[in-house]
């Protein structure tokens, strides 16, 4: 008798979750989502060029710069496009660029798959019209 009762609660448990778990999955199923495209803002899209798209390889700009904001020296690095927001440009390092080694041996630069905001627009599609541009800030750094 004690099993038969026992048995029952069992069975009267597992029909009771069931029911609670198949109400859950009815809502999950009738869930919709709606994909909202995300487009640059006005601002940005002036600074930044009509070419760029997310996945398209490009080249960024690597600046130092100095505690006035005053820009010392820069190199060009290759870098992807991953996410373009309503104020930025989402962009990954697919190169290590170093524009200096300190003494305590720490690099300033940028790593490969560093990632960062772009928000001026400094991108350009070869290598030599981002050598020009840092040639025209006069802070291209060539290696050595």
């Amino acid at each position: 008798m004690k099993k038969l009762v026992l048995f029952v609660g069992l069975l009267t448990s597992i029909g009771i979750i069931s029911c609670d778990s198949s109400k859950k999955s009815e809502e999950i199923a009738s869930y919709t989502y709606s994909e909202k495209k995300v487009e640059m803002s006005d601002s940005l899209k002036a600074k930044i060029p009509v070419w760029v798209e997310e996945g398209r390889i490009c080249y960024g700009l690597v600046i130092q710069v100095t505690k006035n904001d005053k820009p010392v020296k820069g190199k060009p690095v290759k870098a992807k496009v991953v996410q373009i927001d309503e104020n930025s440009v989402k962009m990954k390092a697919i190169e290590t660029v170093i524009l200096n080694e300190t003494i305590d041996c720490s690099l300033r630069g940028i790593n490969k798959g560093q990632v960062w905001d772009e928000k001026e627009g400094d991108l350009y599609l070869s290598i030599d019209e981002a050598i020009e541009a840092l040639e025209k800030m006069n802070i291209y750094q060539q290696d050595n």
